[in-house]
């Protein structure tokens, strides 16, 4: 990715091995403010996710899993692969005493900053997102949005003088919903229409939503449809596109990595140069 791409598109955010109440009082809420972000629970499988998202920013958690010195190798063998050239690595840790921490980091990068879970929660979280947008996590984009085309689930319908009007969802974001629509029913809908009482189909979840038809264009044998929420959405509907937005993401990371092999090194005993 290009520094102009990353300005644009913004870059993805791992937390490696994050605790379940970190994720709930911190990557969710990341989330809601449209950060794109990942969990990521073993490190055995980082570097196959970080090797296809080299431009992207992670967070190493070394609380758990391997030991101290195991932590300390496996951030540093970052510095042997050329591929992780672009990754902007940061840490958050335990407060240890400052000679044990001085150790721990000793020799490391950690661009995107080191942090401490002891921390005034708001103060931890503040930093952590002064860390992302220092290093442009959203660039320009203002919404994370997944790509449903594959999911023959995603749908949005609704009911006009007892006839159902049937659109297949491309993607969809917290802000609106690409579509198409078949050529029977294009004429259906138009530019500034108003949709009241619209079923947006999402896997095992559905929402209710009033929506706006902001443009319509044709592209090839499809009629594409681009549609926003009205102002009445509920917190709740958003909630639950968010989360399956997050769903979708979380799919493609693992779909990506399904026939890589985990990493076996022993960072424990590994000696580094």
């Amino acid at each position: 990715m290009t520094d102009s791409e990353k300005s644009i598109y913004g870059r993805k955010v791992f937390f490696l091995n994050p605790t379940v109440t970190f994720e709930e009082e911190v990557i969710e809420r990341l989330r809601v403010m449209e950060y794109e972000v990942y969990a990521i629970s073993d490190h055995r499988v980082a570097k196959n996710i970080l090797r296809l998202n080299p431009d992207s920013i992670c967070f190493v958690m070394p609380n758990s899993g391997l030991s101290q010195v195991g932590w300390h190798n496996f951030l540093k063998s970052f510095e042997n692969e050329p591929k992780f050239s672009t990754l902007d690595v940061g840490v958050i840790m335990h407060k240890l005493p400052e000679d044990r921490i001085n150790s721990f980091l000793a020799g490391l990068q950690y661009d995107a900053g080191c942090f401490f879970l002891e921390d005034d929660s708001e103060e931890l979280f503040h930093k952590i997102t002064a860390s992302l947008d220092k290093l442009g996590a959203k660039g320009l984009r203002k919404y994370v949005r997944a790509d449903c085309i594959n999911d023959r689930s995603a749908e949005i319908y609704w009911l006009k003088a007892n006839k159902m009007i049937k659109l297949k969802m491309i993607d969809i974001s917290a802000v609106g919903i690409a579509a198409t629509i078949s050529a029977n029913q294009q004429n259906e809908v138009f530019v500034n229409q108003l949709i009241s009482g619209a079923y947006i189909n999402m896997g095992k979840m559905q929402v209710t939503a009033s929506l706006k038809v902001t443009a319509i264009k044709t592209a090839g044998n499809a009629v594409l449809v681009v549609l926003m929420y009205g102002s009445d959405i509920e917190p709740s509907a958003l909630t639950t596109i968010r989360n399956y937005v997050a769903d979708m993401l979380k799919h493609k990371l693992q779909d990506s990595i399904a026939n890589l092999p985990l990493d076996k090194t022993d960072y424990n005993t590994l000696e580094l140069k």
